[in-house]
């Protein structure tokens, strides 16, 4: 290998050795990162906390609760529309908004809610 010949660094490619399709599915997975980003400030600019207890969701509660296909329904009818969701959060009752709005992931919410195994 002469002089101007460098190997490649740990698992990147030469400068040279770079295709369309290596930056396409860069900036693929930065869109993608941007908009889980973006899902999640809005989520947690609505109040929602990792680990709070959803008590109420809408017109879902624990008394009517069967399962999360509930709360995906409600979801699915209030698109753009506030919801007021209810969480206990370290013991105290906080009552919250939250709009479901497209974006670029899965769902409406831009987080995952799963049931409590008691």
């Amino acid at each position: 290998m002469s002089e101007k010949e460098e190997k490649p660094s740990a698992g990147f490619p030469q400068a040279g050795a770079v295709t369309v399709s290596d930056i396409q599915e860069l900036i693929r997975r930065k869109e993608e990162i941007e908009a889980q980003i973006k899902a999640n400030y809005d989520v947690l600019e609505s109040g929602l906390q990792v680990d709070d207890e959803i008590v109420e969701f809408g017109s879902v509660n624990t008394q009517n609760f069967q399962s999360l296909q509930n709360i995906g329904n409600v979801v699915q009818h209030s698109e753009g529309k506030p919801l007021n969701v209810t969480v206990t959060r370290r013991g105290e009752k906080h009552q919250l908004r939250l709009v479901p709005t497209r974006w670029a992931g899965k769902g409406l919410l831009g987080c995952n809610i799963i049931p409590l195994q008691r």
